[in-house]
This record gives structure tokens, C-alpha cells and sequence, in this order.
């Protein structure tokens, strides 16, 4: 079994994987509307941000002169994200050592390095392909060699649609530099093919060995259970902010509902502070407490996955964890049976 209960050690402390960063909206937003979890949540005292809108935003400068910890008031750890979704999607350059210096300059934790994603429609058999993944190995050697602020960890982006090709990846990277962790992009669109994203999982997880390996983008409540199984030390996710605009509540262990589903219940079914203070209504009716309830669940699965790895009975949690989702049960046991191998 690849699941571990490891440290993350920066300059701002040391702390448990596997871990989630919630991601922030600052930036694209001006201040974002994500709520204050951090100052709720004792353990969930990191954030994911997006460089690129952080630097063509006016919250830039006034993070330059506090930085990211004294801004938002949290002695947590930051990652902060180059932005190269949004230069592929939107079609417009993003300089790597800009967006290095952007990082740098406010204070993260843990920056990942300049990539070019790979889109579900884009086939390996283009040159296009090719050219992306070789951008994006140039920008991540280069910003390693940039790099001035040694108490930051850089972990490098990679993508491909074709395992052999994210493997051939890392092997030139750890020839070439040595990176804090590696960060895997393009996962989301496999979601819905769940044998492909176990099989691409598990191939880079036994591929940069003990290095840290973070999962851009699925961070939901029945995603991360399986991930960590696979062997994944963080991920990130704004699905709980997401799914509290689109009145979508999580289940404690049996994963969401939408309020609207909810006929007939006057009582929540959590224990959490929100849904312990609140009542049915007024959850239902503020999208920010919804959210907040939502990081409360993913916060208990955490620990109950923790816990579940160090008492050594995750596996009988995980068959009980996914009997509400097929789909996801369906991939768990996939994941077994390719576990052969990679322990």
C-alpha cells in the first residue's frame, strides 16, 4: 500500500500530509469571496493561490508590502500556483520568471513552476504535444536555476496524456535538478475515466520515489480518500466553494447531496460547528456556511484517513467509505489490483 502519513517541513513549520489546499480566489476577485476557513479550522491552515491573478490584480501590491501570512493572518502554508491553466485556455504568454518572482516576492511556501497544461483534446500524436511538454520542462529547469529564496519549496508542473511520456518527464527533470516535489496537472478531465487516473497515479507516484507528489485540482470528498490510497501527499480544490454556491452539501463519509434533495429534513446530519450552531435554513440559505461546513468534512476525512494509515485498517475504512459511490468503489478496487507491484 502506497498511502502515507508523512512532513511537509518549511520555513514556517512542519506539517502532516496528506493535506489539502483550499483554493483562494484572491486575485481574480480582488480579495476573493472565500470565507475566513482558517481562522475556524485549526487544521486546515493552508490555501492554494494563483499567481497570474495575484500579479494583474491590485491585492499584488498590497501583498509585496504585508506578504501572504500577515495579509490573510494565517501561520499556515501557502502554495501559490504559476497560472498556466489560464495562459493555455485564454491564449496569451505568462514570462516563468515573473511569475518566480511573484511567488518569491510575497512570501509562498511552496511554488510550482511555469507550466503549459495538456488538454483532453490534445492527442500525443500532434507536434503540439510535444512542444507543450518540452515548454514546460524548459520553463521548470529554468526557474529552478532562477530560484532566489531558499526557504521555498518549488515542486515541478508536469502534464501529458500518456503515462509513458510523464515518466520520461520526471526522469529528465531529477537528471537535470533537484525539485522539492513534483505536481501533476490534467487530472480533472480524467475523473470520469477512473482506470486511466488510478494507472497514471500510481506510475508517477513509484516514478519520483520520495519526493512529494501533489495533484493539481481534485480535492472533493470522495476524490481524496482514493488519492491518498494511491499514494498522493497533497491536493488541492475549490470544489467546496463551488459546490456551496450550487447548494451542494457534504456527507460526512458518503460524499455530497444537493439541499434541494433534502426532503423532509429539518436537522442536519453533522456535528461540526457550522451545522451545530446553525440551523437547517439558514446553512441551506448561505452559500459561505455551506463552504465552511464542507472544509469541516473534508478536514474529519483527513483525519480519519490519518488515522486509518498509522492504526492500519485503512483499506476496511475505504471499502465502507465508497459503498455510496459506485463509481469511485469501482476505482478503489481497480486501484487493489494494480497495488501489485508498487508497494
Amino acid at each position: 500500500m502506497l498511502a502515507r502519513v508523512g512532513t511537509l517541513e518549511t520555513s514556517n513549520g512542519v506539517f502532516e500530509t496528506p493535506i489539502l489546499f483550499p483554493v483562494h480566489n484572491a486575485g481574480s476577485r480582488n480579495d476573493g469571496n472565500s470565507p475566513e476557513y482558517w481562522k475556524e479550522i485549526p487544521e486546515m491552515k493552508t490555501m492554494m493561490l494563483n499567481a497570474h491573478f495575484i500579479k494583474n490584480d491590485s491585492i499584488y501590491q498590497r501583498l509585496l508590502k504585508k506578504g501572504l501570512h500577515n495579509y490573510f493572518k494565517m501561520d499556515g502554508l501557502f502554495f501559490v500556483d504559476s497560472g498556466g491553466l489560464q495562459s493555455r485556455v485564454y491564449n496569451f504568454e505568462i514570462n516563468p520568471i515573473e511569475i518566480l518572482r511573484v511567488q518569491e516576492d510575497i512570501g509562498t511556501n511552496i511554488a510550482s513552476t511555469l507550466d503549459i497544461p495538456i488538454l483532453p483534446e490534445d492527442s500525443i500524436t500532434q507536434n503540439q504535444h510535444a512542444e507543450y511538454i518540452k515548454k514546460s520542462v524548459e520553463n521548470a529547469l529554468n526557474c529552478l536555476k532562477n530560484k532566489e529564496r531558499e526557504d521555498m519549496k518549488l515542486y515541478a508542473a508536469i502534464h501529458g496524456n500518456n503515462i509513458k511520456v510523464l515518466l520520461n518527464t520526471i526522469d529528465y527533470l531529477n537528471k537535470r535538478g533537484d525539485f522539492d516535489g513534483f505536481a501533476v496537472g490534467g487530472l480533472v478531465a480524467k475523473r470520469s475515466n477512473f482506470r486511466q487516473l488510478v494507472d497514471t497515479v500510481l506510475a508517477v507516484r513509484k516514478h519520483v520515489g520520495e519526493k512529494q507528489l501533489h495533484v493539481f485540482g481534485l480535492g472533493g470528498p470522495s476524490i481524496i480518500p482514493l488519492l491518498t490510497y494511491l499514494g498522493v501527499d497533497s491536493f488541492d480544490s475549490s470544489s467546496f466553494l463551488t459546490a456551496g454556491s450550487n447548494r451542494i452539501y457534504y456527507m460526512p463519509e458518503k460524499g455530497s447531496i444537493k439541499f434541494k434533495e433534502m426532503q423532509g429534513v429539518s436537522m442536519l446530519p453533522c456535528v461540526c460547528p457550522v451545522c451545530s450552531k446553525n440551523s437547517f435554513d439558514d446553512v441551506r440559505s448561505q452559500r459561505k456556511l455551506i463552504a465552511l461546513h464542507n472544509l469541516w468534512t473534508i478536514t474529519y476525512e483527513l483525519r480519519r484517513l490519518k488515522l486509518g494509515i498509522m492504526e492500519g485498517n485503512l483499506e476496511p475504512y475505504l471499502e465502507k467509505r465508497f459503498e455510496y459511490n459506485p463509481l469511485i468503489k469501482n476505482a478503489y478496487k481497480y486501484a487493489k489490483t494494480r497495488m501489485r507491484g508498487f508497494a
